[in-house]
């Protein structure tokens, strides 16, 4: 009888947990595409692009970034996998992965930001900086927030109790992978259209 009730709990807790991080994430979704939809606006009523004959932003840096996201996004998977499967010897791998691909992506989109104001563009240089400085960002702060929800899995990883921190681990996970995806899709309307 106590088995059901602990597994009841658990399952519980998973399903509340998870509707709370999908409320979030359509939270942080709907900020984002805000965000795109005024760029997408902007662009396709400009009458040049990029507009005020400023220079485009090289995909080199972008491509990077969108790489290692997509990399930190794979760790974090394999995490997971691990995690479920119980094979907690095999966690430590992945979490660094993660975190070092996480700082690496930071680091990046810090060197973006300083090649854009060699080529001219600021913040303060109208609509078309603004935009683009505030879209990377607002992601740049989630990132930052993900790298500090990043750090809830070291208690997962060391007390190696699966009921406990399953649903840590899985909102965790959806977290991280919400801002890869973010991230592409910024990098194919921002760098690459």
């Amino acid at each position: 009888m106590v088995a059901r009730t602990e597994i009841a709990s658990v399952e519980g807790r998973k399903i509340t947990s998870s509707i709370g991080m999908i409320f979030l994430l359509v939270s942080f979704s709907m900020l984002f595409a805000t965000l795109l939809l005024g760029y997408a606006i902007y662009r396709v009523t400009a009458d040049e692009w990029p507009p005020m004959g400023m220079q485009r932003v090289p995909l080199f840096l972008p491509t990077v970034s969108t790489f290692i996201i997509a990399l930190s996004s794979l760790a974090l998977w394999k995490f997971e996998e691990f995690f479920e499967q119980k094979k907690y010897e095999n966690l430590l791998l992945p979490f660094i992965g993660t975190v070092v691909l996480g700082c690496a992506f930071m680091g990046v989109q810090f060197r973006l930001w300083s090649s854009m104001k060699d080529m001219g563009i600021f913040v303060e240089g109208g609509v078309f900086p603004s935009l683009m400085y505030s879209l990377t960002w607002i992601h740049a702060a989630h990132i930052v927030a993900g790298l500090i929800s990043l750090l809830f899995l070291i208690p997962a990883m060391v007390s190696k109790n699966y009921d406990k921190y399953i649903t840590t681990v899985s909102n965790v996970s959806k977290f991280w992978h919400f801002l890869g995806i973010v991230w592409l899709l910024m990098y194919v309307v921002m760098f690459v259209l």
